[in-house]
C-alpha cells in the first residue's frame, strides 16, 4: 500500500502536530491511512486519490489521514483505549494525578471526530451501511 501523505504535507500543509521520531510518524500514517480506508468501506483497496473527481476530496482524505495521525500522536498509541483521558488535578507534593477517563467502546476509541469531518463532503463515508460520527 503506497502511502497518500508525506511527513512534508503533514507538516507544512496541515500544520500538524509534531512527531519527533520518523519511525512513529511512518507507524501511525500507515495506521492512519488503514483506518481511514476502513471508514471509507475500504474504497482504497481498488482505487487512488487520483481516481477522486475532485481535488477538494483528494485534499479532504489528506487531511482526514492527517487528522487521525494527529489522533494518534495525542493518544500516544494506536491501540484501542491507549489514552489516559485529561489531566483533572495535580499536587506536586507527594505526587498525585488525576484524570478524567472517557469512555470508549471499541468502536469509537479509534475514530478522529476531525478525520470524519473531513471526509464528509466527499461521499466516501456513504458506500455502504455503516455510520461513522
Amino acid at each position: 500500500m503506497d502511502l497518500m501523505v508525506d511527513n512534508d504535507f503533514y507538516k507544512k500543509e496541515f500544520l500538524g502536530s509534531e512527531i519527533k521520531d520518523d519511525n512513529v510518524f511512518n507507524r501511525y500514517n500507515a495506521k492512519a491511512q488503514r483506518q481511514i480506508n476502513k471508514y471509507c468501506n475500504f474504497y482504497f483497496d481498488n482505487h487512488t486519490l487520483d481516481d477522486l473527481p475532485l481535488d477538494s476530496d483528494r485534499t479532504n482524505v489528506k487531511n482526514s489521514i492527517c487528522a487521525q495521525i494527529e489522533y494518534f500522536n495525542e493518544l500516544g498509541s494506536t491501540n484501542e483505549l491507549a489514552g489516559d483521558g485529561q489531566v483533572t488535578s495535580v499536587h506536586i507534593g507527594n505526587t498525585t494525578k488525576s484524570y478524567n477517563h472517557i469512555a470508549l467502546n471499541r468502536d469509537n476509541a479509534m475514530i478522529s471526530s476531525q478525520a470524519i469531518e473531513y471526509l464528509s463532503p466527499t461521499g466516501l463515508l456513504y458506500r455502504g451501511v455503516g455510520e461513522y460520527g
